[in-house]
């Protein structure tokens, strides 16, 4: 299973799924008297309901159909006993695996969930997708981390989690009031 597919698809599916996700909760909640006061926006999303959300998109996605696809189920890699990841791809009669771990941008939570995927998938591919929301997303992903690189202390380690400026990418989430909500997102993948 070549690498590029799998991140590729990854990467074009993020922003539909963003915009699938808010497109329902916005009109679930417009009307509401209990959403007067707090309007859902990109920044406030539940990181599984993204997930979920992105796992819907790639069932759905023609270049990866003759793949099994999971959400949030254990992996029993080769080491130790079964994991939960939040996703994982792999071809259906066994094979290497793409494991895929996601969350908000934080350096600790990406080394940290590389290296657990790392452990028990050991000779796949891992990959963390970071999301950048709120006033991490007004500013580009990719110059994000390129500053979180040049940290020494607490930034990120190019040994622990590699990303390419063609694996970031920025949009607009616009509410039903006009209004619009920045989202980022990257892919970080471990060496």
């Amino acid at each position: 299973m070549r690498k590029a597919l799998v991140a590729q698809s990854l990467y074009s599916l993020v922003q539909p799924a963003v915009y699938s996700l808010a497109g329902r909760l916005f009109v679930l909640t417009t009307a509401r008297e209990g959403s007067a006061k707090h309007k859902p926006s990109v920044s406030t999303f539940y990181e599984t309901s993204l997930v979920t959300s992105l796992y819907e998109h790639l069932l759905m996605d023609p270049t990866l159909s003759h793949l099994e696809i999971r959400h949030e189920m254990p992996y029993q890699g080769p080491r130790g006993g079964p994991k939960k990841v939040d996703l994982w791809i792999r071809p259906p009669n066994g094979g290497y695996a793409h494991l895929i771990e996601a969350g908000d941008f934080q350096s600790k939570k990406v080394h940290e969930d590389l290296a657990k995927i790392k452990k028990i998938n050991p000779y796949g591919s891992n990959w963390f997708l970071a999301f950048f929301r709120g006033s991490d997303a007004t500013v580009d992903p990719w110059s994000k981390i390129q500053k979180s690189y040049k940290r020494s202390n607490g930034g990120l380690d190019k040994g622990k989690a590699r990303c390419a400026s063609n694996f970031c990418g920025s949009f607009s989430v616009y509410r039903p009031d006009g209004s619009s909500d920045p989202f980022g997102f990257a892919l970080f993948r471990a060496p």
